[in-house]
């Protein structure tokens, strides 16, 4: 009887692509900001100077794995606490190829690139 008053199952489209996440998610920043403005300003100015650092140290950490993964996490949680999406999930897939010193360089060139993008839409 429970059969015959459960809905059918319906299908989904099998998904080919991820959808591509925000470069900076402002309704998630003005959230974490409680609307804000000059918090927000901070906290983007403080976010800013952070992922300058730590990209250049995951650029020049390339040989310490303990280094070169603390940095790809702090930086992945810094992201996407501002709502930083994109370049959170750049840290996400660094953290993830980092077994030599060369998928480390080659990670962290990548996370520069999303860093450029998302300093870009910063301003």
């Amino acid at each position: 009887m429970l059969a015959e008053t459960m809905p059918a199952r319906v299908e989904q489209p099998e998904r080919t692509e991820e959808a591509a996440p925000a470069i900076l998610d402002l309704a998630h920043l003005r959230r974490y900001t409680l609307d804000d403005m000059s918090l927000q300003r901070e906290v983007l100015g403080l976010f800013r100077d952070q992922v300058k650092l730590t990209v250049a140290t995951l650029r020049r950490s390339c040989n310490d794995k303990a280094a070169w993964a603390m940095a790809a996490h702090t930086l992945k949680g810094t992201a996407r606490a501002v709502g930083a999406f994109h370049l959170g999930q750049a840290a996400e897939r660094a953290e993830g190829n980092c077994a030599t010193a060369e998928d480390r360089a080659v990670s962290a060139e990548r996370v520069a690139e999303a860093a450029k993008v998302t300093l870009g839409e910063i301003g």
